[in-house]
């Protein structure tokens, strides 16, 4: 006499059963293990039978339990077969059809991630914080003032561009030294978009003036304002321009300012009070800031690489007189038409 296997459950079948079950076993198998065989299939059924190609096709019965039905298990015919054999219930798992569809969107994911990181790893760098099977190979660049090189550049104007459109600057750093530096740009055209487009200008890491300069560079077209005014000009450019927006609370800022931070705040908020237009001339009585700073970086400075290693130059504002140099700028600002 057979166990009762399949006592309190409902089983139908999706369609036609495969060759070595007929119809008429299924209806006598069942029953005889005080289980109950739903032809027209019942809000009761709690396992449905299926071959792999009438799941793969969707048939009627097969769609309908998917969307709406998650607690009945969808198993193939062997379940049944192998189970009147043994004279017990084997585990559903092992011949679920969802499990099997799960399997594969797992693998599919697996893939689609994989491609991914190779797409990512030829338009940008490996960061340190992106989960890779390669070990990650740079991180982001921070000089000996604890400024991170990864800044946001937003611009929210509707004449110009949509709003939300950001890039995202980056100064990568090697992780093995002798270090190797990088730049890159991820440019987005609203918040999370799933298509972001990669600006890499140099094909591999090279040494740090090279990719700082071209850092710089692309800051000034953005913005339109060099990399050393980004607190003194900070929200004075048009709208039209992309908008840095400088750390706050006391959080570093970087070096190679204008003038000292205290008096690049206090120019940019006089100039705002005043609403003065964007040109101005950096003239003082040591003449033009410009070629200062130019003749301190080229003569005095390689990289700031090597001033992190002790090769320190003068900087900026005490080359350029220190408060004199501010006082002599307020008065130039007072002054402009």
């Amino acid at each position: 006499m057979p166990r009762q296997i399949f006592k309190n459950h409902v089983i139908a079948s999706a369609g036609p059963p495969p060759q070595s079950i007929t119809l008429e076993n299924l209806r006598r198998w069942i029953p005889m293990r005080k289980g109950r065989f739903a032809e027209p299939f019942d809000d009761e059924v709690t396992h449905l039978l299926c071959t792999h190609e009438q799941f793969k096709k969707r048939v009627p019965l097969v769609k309908q339990v998917l969307k709406g039905h998650k607690r009945i298990h969808i198993v193939h015919y062997d379940w049944l077969e192998f189970s009147a054999v043994f004279n017990k219930r084997l585990p559903e798992r092992e011949y679920s059809m969802r499990s099997i569809l799960a399997k594969k969107r797992a693998e599919q994911r697996e893939r689609n991630r994989q491609e991914n990181g190779r797409r990512e790893g030829e338009r940008g760098v490996n960061p340190t914080n992106v989960p890779s099977r390669i070990q990650a190979l740079f991180h982001v660049y921070r000089d000996r003032e604890f400024f991170a090189y990864q800044i946001d550049l937003t611009r929210n104007h509707s004449e110009d561009g949509e709003f939300g459109q950001r890039y995202t600057m980056t100064l990568w750093e090697s992780n093995a030294k002798p270090h190797l530096y990088w730049f890159t740009a991820k440019f987005m055209r609203r918040k999370r978009d799933p298509n972001a487009a990669y600006h890499r200008p140099s094909p591999c890491s090279g040494k740090w003036r090279r990719e700082m300069d071209l850092f710089k560079n692309f800051f000034r077209i953005k913005t339109g304002i060099d990399w050393q005014d980004r607190v003194l000009l900070e929200g004075t450019t048009p709208l039209s321009a992309f908008q840095y927006c400088p750390p706050k609370g006391g959080k570093p800022v970087g070096r190679r300012l204008r003038f000292s931070y205290d008096c690049c705040v206090e120019l940019n908020l006089e100039w705002k009070q005043q609403n003065l237009p964007q040109e101005i001339s950096h003239e003082t009585e040591y003449g033009k800031v410009e070629d200062a700073v130019g003749s301190a970086e080229d003569g005095k400075l390689d990289s700031d690489e090597n001033d992190d290693h002790g090769n320190c130059a003068m900087d900026l504002d005490e080359g350029l007189g220190g408060d004199d140099a501010c006082a002599t700028q307020q008065i130039e600002l007072s002054d402009a038409p």
